[in-house]
């Protein structure tokens, strides 16, 4: 390190002379001697001395304690007095300027020496603690956290930018007051004011932090989510000598927990379903086998009674009685995905005025008289994808529960809309960015309650009498048909009544040209030999009764394998193949070793389950039409006659 660089500032010239030999002979280098106030501020502006000896009764405008201070304020360069008088007065009026040192003239070197070694000393540890100050107060300031600190008392002696933007107060007005008076935080849920941390630390000495659900209440009397935790700041003795309090705005973590929470919920609730879709979909393929006898002889049986029998109505009872059951099976099937398959281009618009003209809707009516129900179609709606049958059953459900949750008077309010959504719509369910059409159906009742809502979808979870007034699977089925339309449902609720919202993407197909009923001559055989193919026996007896009674020739087994061993020894016209045989191979195996030994071997897919993966990979192999259990002469006809003039 080189020699210190002192600037004298002494008016008399002999004395400055002397002062100058004095430090050289000490081992120091003096920049230059001036004679003035005026003069040192010049040369220190120059030379950055670094420290300056400054007599105090200079001659000139300007004195030795002016000079100093504005050396002082501007260069933070130390400064010693040379003084000849002792006086009070002017000592109280260069203490002001904080000099480093006094030296009283005249004086010994070797005081010279010892006043300029302390006071560079001093200016150095000065410095040093200036630095590490603004090193903390930079860093305090640059961290992501507010930081308020206090003195022992809990008054308010530091806040950084964080701290200041989150309690509205700026730390030069923050400073000095108690912290209570800046800090203001109350619980969340009980709207009390919460006990100030700095008090607990200060009596306590220990760390603290703050409850869950504290809100800060700003200035402005913003509420902010806060956590917090405060620590006590101690002297070089241990002695507690204020506090630190660091607290951050947990707004976006809170946001970040509803939403994580919510997903799992969404998810669990998904799984739910999914698992009583699997549950479902086992039901009701057994139903289906167990229909079938109900719905497909009575029809066989109609078809060769005369007009006039006595067993004509009794039958059609229980031909009709079957066809609910089947209805039924249906929700079953659609509640186990994948039952909405077969999709078209459709206009919501034209469904629901259809709906609007249905007996159904009259009955409900009629058993409704104090329900009102208004309409808002969208006259330019766009078209969606979907199945007819299934988004009809949405109408008929929804339009239902509207009209039951009314209870002495209301409106049912039915309306269609366009929406483009450019960003994700957070609801129920989180609706992407997309197209859609959408159906509103909402009621004026008395809503539903927060803990039933996130269970409305489910099977047999409902609120009416079973057996009464639903079979609780109305909601069940709207949602899953939803879902297999790669849709979304928004349910909102109140008091005042209930809204749900409907979103389908859209298509830019035209709607298919409606299709005339065939009659029965439409879809009747020449003897074109048919094999059925199903373990279960009732259901072969059913399809050969009703594939004879079509002018086919029909045969069957019961298993893959014996049908594969049929075909190899006697060729067929058409399979009608059952999808499902536990017992042995399914049906796609078992068309996938007759093609083997009969290339575009014409069959048709049956099944009690909805349409499945299997079902497509023997399409895809080159099977034809899929029919879903239980069998009717139309259904059964239609397919076989398509497919063998295909």
């Amino acid at each position: 390190m080189g020699k210190a660089q002192i600037l004298v500032v002494e008016d008399n010239r002999i004395v400055a002379k002397d002062i100058q030999n004095s430090l050289e002979n000490l081992g120091f280098d003096v920049c230059a001697s001036v004679p003035s106030g005026e003069a040192a501020l010049e040369e220190v502006q120059e030379q950055k001395p670094d420290l300056v000896l400054m007599d105090i009764m200079l001659k000139g405008e300007m004195d030795g304690t002016e000079a100093a201070a504005q050396i002082h304020s501007r260069f933070h360069i130390p400064v010693v007095y040379l003084t000849a008088y002792a006086d009070d007065k002017i000592l109280e009026k260069a203490k002001v300027t904080e000099p480093f040192g006094y030296i009283i003239k005249p004086f010994e070197e070797r005081e010279l020496n010892t006043a300029i070694e302390m006071a560079l000393y001093k200016h150095k540890m000065e410095r040093k603690l200036m630095e590490s100050e603004e090193w903390l107060s930079t860093t305090l300031k640059s961290i992501g956290d507010a930081v308020i600190a206090t003195d022992k008392t809990g008054r308010v002696t530091f806040m950084n930018p964080v701290a200041e933007s989150l309690t509205g107060w700026q730390q030069e007005e923050a400073k000095g007051k108690p912290l209570q008076d800046v800090f203001n935080i109350i619980n969340e849920e009980t709207r009390e004011v919460v006990d100030n941390p700095v008090i607990k630390v200060l009596r306590d000495g220990m760390i603290v932090g703050l409850a869950n659900h504290t809100v800060l209440i700003s200035r402005a009397g913003a509420e902010v989510p806060i956590d917090d935790s405060g620590a006590p700041i101690r002297d070089e003795n241990g002695e507690i000598a204020g506090v630190v309090l660091v607290f951050r705005d947990i707004t976006e973590r809170r946001e970040a927990e509803r939403a994580l929470r919510e997903s799992e919920e969404k998810l669990a609730r998904s799984r739910k379903m999914e698992a009583m879709g699997l549950m479902a979909g086992g039901v009701a393929h057994d139903l289906n086998n167990i229909l079938s006898g109900i719905v497909s002889y009575p029809e066989l049986l109609l078809l060769d009674l005369p007009e006039d029998s006595p067993l004509r109505n009794p039958i059609k009872t229980i031909q009709e009685s079957g066809m609910r059951a089947a209805d039924v099976v249906e929700d079953l099937l659609t509640i186990a995905r994948g039952a909405a398959t077969g999709k078209d281009a459709l206009n919501l618009n034209i469904l629901i005025t259809e709906y609007l003209g249905s007996a159904e809707y009259q009955e409900l009516q009629k058993t409704h008289s104090f329900v009102g129900y208004r309409t808002e179609l969208s006259p330019d709606l766009l078209n969606m994808s979907g199945s007819t049958t299934h988004i009809k059953k949405i109408l008929m459900n929804l339009i239902a529960n509207a009209t039951e949750a009314i209870g002495n008077s209301g409106t049912v309010a039915i309306s269609t809309t366009n929406e483009y959504l450019d960003e994700p719509l957070k609801g129920y369910e989180d609706v992407r960015i997309g197209e859609y059409t959408v159906l509103k159906v909402s009621d004026d009742g008395s809503g539903i309650s927060p803990k039933d809502i996130g269970r409305i979808f489910e099977p047999f979870y409902t609120k009416k009498i079973m057996g009464r007034s639903g079979t609780g699977l109305g909601l069940a089925v709207v949602w899953n048909t939803v879902q297999d339309h790669n849709g979304y449902i928004n349910v909102k609720s109140s008091d005042k009544g209930t809204v749900f919202e409907l979103y389908f993407p859209v298509t830019r197909e035209e709607l298919a040209a409606e299709k005339d009923e065939v009659p029965l001559e439409g879809y009747l055989g020449h003897g074109e030999t048919i094999l059925v193919v199903d373990d279960e026996e009732r259901q072969r007896e059913i399809a050969v009764g009703i594939l004879t009674r079509l002018g086919y020739k029909a045969q069957a087994v019961s298993s893959g394998k014996e049908a594969i061993l049929y075909v190899k020894e006697n060729p067929v016209d058409l399979i009608l193949l059952d999808m499902v045989m536990p017992k042995g191979i399914n049906g796609r195996k078992t068309y996938e070793e007759i093609i083997k030994i009969r290339p575009g071997q014409k069959a048709i897919i049956a099944s009690g389950y909805a349409k499945t993966k299997e079902v497509n990979l023997t399409q895809e192999l080159g099977a034809g039409k899929y029919i879903k259990k239980p069998y009717t002469l139309p259904k059964v006809g239609l397919a076989v006659k398509q497919e063998l003039e295909h």
